[in-house]
């Protein structure tokens, strides 16, 4: 599998390179054969995709959207930086480990998980708090 990609339109001091390498681990442990790109962007942004592809007239703090396999990509990840500052005051958390949670949560929706009823919902936080423990314990 070739490293994931890391897009941004956005300034300041961005977890980028952790990103990449987090997603990574997710992608390994969950024997994906393709990478996925992140997307770091803002509301505005989010509002519109969640639009156009959700209805939802509103911000997101993050999106996933599958790609085509014949791309050799996964999918892309779309997190809005601002919704991640706003959250990691919510969170009792800093912003970087704010914004990989949502790596690691749109990775995971990518890797095929989902949060629709209890017992998958349960499941999806299992699996990103033992992902988030142990790239933290790599940091």
């Amino acid at each position: 599998m070739d490293d994931s990609n890391l897009f941004s339109n956005q300034s300041g001091d961005l977890p980028n390179e952790d990103a990449v390498e987090l997603a990574d681990l997710i992608l390994n442990g969950e024997h994906s054969k393709f990478p996925v790109n992140i997307i770091f962007s803002d509301d505005k942004e989010l509002n519109k995709l969640n639009l156009k592809f959700r209805n939802k007239d509103q911000p997101t703090d993050v999106l996933s959207f599958p790609a085509d396999p014949e791309l050799e990509v996964l999918g892309d990840i779309y997190i809005s930086v601002a919704a991640a500052i706003r959250q990691a005051t919510d969170y009792n958390a800093t912003v970087r480990e704010e914004i990989l949670r949502l790596v690691c949560h749109g990775t995971l929706h990518l890797c095929g998980y989902d949060h629709h009823n209890p017992e998958d919902e349960r499941t999806m936080k299992e699996l990103e708090s033992r992902y988030l423990s142990r790239f933290f314990k790599l940091c």
